[in-house]
């Protein structure tokens, strides 16, 4: 009876090119390399038939393509060296200029945008920032609003009834519009932020619950700015007797 061969199936094969001896793809011990112009010649040993021969391995050629960086309202026009080997996607994330950038398009050698090209294949990439991002506001005081902006960390968060600093001034957030809907309760990543709207908070003196039931629905509803551990209104003075 033939006994059959034992093969380990963690045994990993190195090197694996064609063999001109074998005629097929098989492991090659690295005899010697040579660094030769942009690339590497090696000299192998096949480790089914023994057969020496050089492999040379040659890195593809850089290729230019125009990134349009897009910070807000200014856009640049950069050019970026890739290999024509490398692959672009739509929300891939590099840095350029000490930020750092998210593609957003993509356009072949037709024009047409695509969510995924290899770099010989693309006339164009448009990116925006994706470290800091811009924060558009409407900022309403009695019956009067203005826009305004801020520019933050795309990771920064912020939630609805909370009270923030804006212009050295207190605000709350009364709602936060992500672009498909607002929401008067939630919380949202600067990034996903496409319009925060705040109004001006009442001040303690215009306002003092005097219960425990108004103290609640009072926090409950922003009046009383962000607490999550609101102390209890003290009852002693004659301001919270009945």
């Amino acid at each position: 009876m033939q006994e059959e061969e034992d093969f380990d199936d963690d045994q990993v094969i190195e090197n694996v090119v064609l063999c001109p001896g074998c005629a097929e793809r098989c492991g090659h011990s690295v005899l010697r390399e040579r660094p030769r112009g942009n690339g590497v010649d090696f000299l192998l040993k096949c480790d089914s038939c023994g057969k020496v021969h050089t492999i040379e391995f040659r890195t593809p050629p850089a290729r230019t393509i125009p990134f349009m960086l897009t910070d807000g309202p200014e856009t640049i026009v950069v050019h970026i060296d890739l290999d024509a080997d490398e692959v672009l996607t739509e929300g891939d994330v590099f840095e350029h200029g000490e930020a750092e950038w998210r593609v957003s398009r993509i356009e072949d050698l037709e024009g047409k945008p695509r969510y995924k090209r290899g770099v010989d294949r693309i006339t164009r990439v448009t990116a925006l920032r994706s470290d800091l991002v811009r924060v558009k506001l409407t900022l309403t005081r009695g019956d009067d609003s203005e826009p305004d902006v801020i520019i933050v960390d795309g990771e920064k968060l912020y939630s609805t009834g909370t009270i923030m600093v804006h212009e050295g001034e207190r605000w709350r957030i009364r709602a936060i519009h992500s672009g498909t809907g607002r929401t008067l309760n939630g919380t949202m990543k600067a990034s996903e932020i496409k319009r925060m709207y705040l109004h001006e908070p009442p001040s303690e003196e215009e306002y003092q619950p005097r219960t425990e039931q108004e103290r609640r629905r009072a926090w409950q509803e922003g009046k009383l700015g962000y607490n999550p551990n609101p102390v209890k209104p003290s009852y002693k003075s004659d301001r919270y007797r009945r």
